[in-house]
């Protein structure tokens, strides 16, 4: 195998094996992507994630949310609920409307540092995360929720 076809070889086997981890859910003309910085963390060390609304259709979509929380991260281990991100958080009731533009998109960011809801260090072992827009649209009444986005604690 001639020296260049194997650099691009090589440099694709790493653009894949450390790609971001992603989920979506699209629910009419929005669109919900939840994403990791990695696959798999060292024990201790923050688990960053990004949730981006997207507004896909044509014209002004208009998005009512019921209080200042606009949405919300849960993180769960064989189906037990591990983390969420609103746990130790209050939020004003207020009612607030946002408007996108066409391709115009939110991002929400939410960073776990490993502890239970007890403030236990989490074990190495296998978890997953969801996202969970709580705004409200014509097209999503009852808010968006993304799909369980697998990741592992190495031991």
């Amino acid at each position: 195998m001639p020296v260049p076809l194997l650099w691009l070889l090589i440099a694709a086997l790493v653009a894949t094996a450390t790609a971001s981890p992603t989920v979506h859910q699209a629910t009419g003309k929005l669109r919900l992507e939840l994403s990791l910085s990695k696959a798999a963390y060292v024990p201790g060390e923050p688990v960053e994630a990004s949730l981006t609304l997207r507004h896909e259709g044509d014209g002004p979509g208009r998005i009512q949310f019921t209080s200042a929380q606009r949405f919300d991260v849960l993180i769960r281990r064989g189906g037990a609920l591990v983390w969420r991100w609103s746990d130790d958080k209050a939020f004003a009731q207020v009612i607030q409307e946002v408007t996108l533009r066409s391709g115009e998109s939110l991002t929400f960011k939410a960073t776990w540092g490993q502890q239970d809801l007890q403030g236990r260090r989490a074990a190495p072992g296998e978890y997953e995360i969801v996202g969970i827009f709580l705004g409200r649209a014509a097209d999503a009444p009852g808010g968006i929720t993304t799909p369980p986005l697998p990741f592992r604690i190495r031991p």
